[in-house]
C-alpha cells in the first residue's frame, strides 16, 4: 500500500486533535494510563478516522502551514477536551468549598491523576463523578463529539479562533464553572453553617463549654452526612451536566467555523 503525502498530511492533523482532545479530555488524560497505552489508543483512533473523516478542499501546502494546520488542530481538540472536563473541575471546586467549612482543607493527599495535592471530600467527589460519568457512557459522548468535530470543521480547515462566541462562550463556562460548584456544595455549607450559627448560641449561654474544639468533631460528621444526603441529587445534576456538555460542544462548532 503506497501512502501519498496529502494521506499522510491528512493522518497528522487528525492524530493532533486526538493528541489535543487526549491531553484534556476526563479519563483520556488520567496519568494512571501508561503513556504507551495513551498513544497506542490516540493512534489507533486517528486510524479509524483516517479515511471517513471530512477533508477541507485545500490542505496545507508546505511546512509552515503545516504547522500552523497541526497547532490548530490540537488546539480544537484542547478545547473540546476541556468542555469535557469542566464537570469534574466543578465537582472537584465543591468537594474543596465543602473541605473548607468542615475544617479539612489542611487533610490534603497527593492525587496521581492530578499530580497535585487535593483534599479529602474533593477526591471524593472526583471519583463519584467519574464513576457516574462511566456509567452515564460519558466516554463514548466524548468519541462520538471528536467525529461530530470533524464534520463541522473538516480536517486542514483553519478554526476562527478570534470569534467573539468563542470568547463569551468560555466566560459562559467559568461562570457555569463556579456556579455549579456552590450549589453542588450548598447543602453542606447551609448544615456547617447552622451548626456554628447553634455554637454561637451555645457559646453566649453556657461559656464554659469549648465550642472551637467541639466544632472539630462534629463539623466533619456534619459535612459527610450532608453529603450522602445530597448524593442522588448529585447524580442528576451530573447527568444534566452531560447534557450540557454536548450542547457546548456544539456550539464551539458552530462559533470556530
Amino acid at each position: 500500500m503506497i501512502i501519498s503525502v496529502q494521506q499522510l498530511t491528512v493522518f497528522l492533523l487528525i492524530l493532533g486533535r486526538v493528541a489535543g482532545i487526549f491531553l484534556q479530555a476526563p479519563i483520556f488524560n488520567s496519568r494512571g494510563l501508561p503513556f504507551f497505552a495513551k498513544t497506542a489508543l490516540a493512534i489507533w483512533l486517528t486510524i479509524v478516522l483516517w479515511f471517513v473523516a471530512p477533508v477541507y478542499k485545500l490542505l496545507p501546502d508546505s511546512i509552515l502551514a503545516f504547522v500552523l494546520a497541526l497547532i490548530f488542530e490540537v488546539a480544537i481538540g484542547f478545547i473540546i477536551g476541556f468542555i469535557c472536563n469542566i464537570i469534574f473541575i466543578a465537582v472537584q471546586s465543591a468537594g474543596e468549598i465543602a473541605d473548607m467549612q468542615m475544617g479539612l482543607s489542611v487533610a490534603t493527599a497527593l492525587d496521581p491523576i492530578f499530580g497535585a495535592s487535593i483534599s479529602i471530600i474533593g477526591r471524593l467527589s472526583f471519583f463519584t463523578a467519574l464513576i457516574i460519568f462511566i456509567t452515564a457512557n460519558g466516554h463514548h459522548l466524548i468519541l462520538s463529539a471528536l467525529q461530530q468535530s470533524f464534520t463541522a470543521l473538516p480536517v486542514g480547515k483553519l478554526a476562527n479562533f478570534s470569534s467573539p462566541k468563542l470568547a463569551l462562550q468560555i466566560i459562559g463556562l467559568g461562570s457555569t464553572l463556579w456556579l455549579t460548584a456552590i450549589q453542588l456544595s450548598a447543602p453542606i455549607v447551609l448544615l456547617i453553617f447552622l451548626s456554628d450559627f447553634t455554637f454561637g448560641i451555645v457559646s453566649r449561654v453556657a461559656p464554659q463549654v469549648n465550642v472551637f474544639m467541639l466544632g472539630f468533631q462534629v463539623k466533619p460528621l456534619l459535612g459527610l452526612f450532608g453529603f450522602m444526603m445530597a448524593f442522588p441529587f448529585m447524580v442528576k445534576y451530573i447527568n444534566r451536566l452531560l447534557e450540557f456538555m454536548s450542547q457546548q460542544i456544539i456550539l464551539l462548532a458552530n462559533s470556530i467555523k
